[in-house]
């Protein structure tokens, strides 16, 4: 018997070391934005469940957080927002694997997705809701990691708004981000 110890070879390392930053920076996130097959960004909010990446995606435009495509993507660019959320404190890759509803992984993801979730209506009926008109995703990083301190790309992605149907209702309020000085009462 050797007392030699299995020496990681420089993929190990690297893929160890790629897993250590992700959960380092997916733990100062609040949510993500996800970007695959050439479309516009998209915010979404996310769980670790088991230290895997799980999001709920709705294919189409419903309820819920939608992110449609994502569950026959091949692979996502995961960018997390540094905090003000006008920076990128990382960015890396991700395959996407589709949970199957009702099996022991996927309830577990929803339970977690679910506790996670703001504002949520009907919580009485979330779980089936979920089940029959969504995707929870597992987004499992590949080990690329493509934006990180001292790694970022200067490119600049400032892109025009979404065309909306949403619009101000009447004129804004003339007090707008201005200071309420109040009056000393006289006695």
């Amino acid at each position: 018997m050797s007392n030699e110890q299995a020496v990681p070879d420089n993929a190990t390392e690297n893929a160890m070391e790629s897993a250590e930053v992700i959960a380092g920076v997916m733990k100062k996130a609040g949510l993500v934005w996800l970007a695959w097959d050439g479309k516009r960004p998209a915010p979404a909010w996310f769980a670790t469940v088991d230290g895997q990446y799980v999001v709920l995606a709705d294919p189409a435009d419903g309820a819920e957080q939608p992110l449609p495509g994502l569950a026959t993507a091949r692979s996502v660019e995961v960018v997390v927002p540094a905090k003000p959320a006008t920076q990128r404190l990382a960015s890396w890759t991700a395959t996407v694997r589709r949970l199957e509803p009702g099996t022991d992984e996927w309830t577990a993801a929803a339970q977690v997705l679910r506790t996670e979730r703001l504002n949520a209506a009907d919580l009485d009926t979330q779980l089936e809701r979920w089940r029959a008109e969504a995707d929870i995703l597992v987004l499992a990083p590949t080990g690329e990691i493509t934006e990180s301190t001292g790694r970022y790309d200067a490119t600049p992605r400032a892109e025009a708004p979404v065309p909306t149907r949403a619009t101000t209702r009447g004129k804004p309020p003339m007090t707008l981000h201005r200071p309420v000085r109040r009056r000393p009462k006289l006695s």
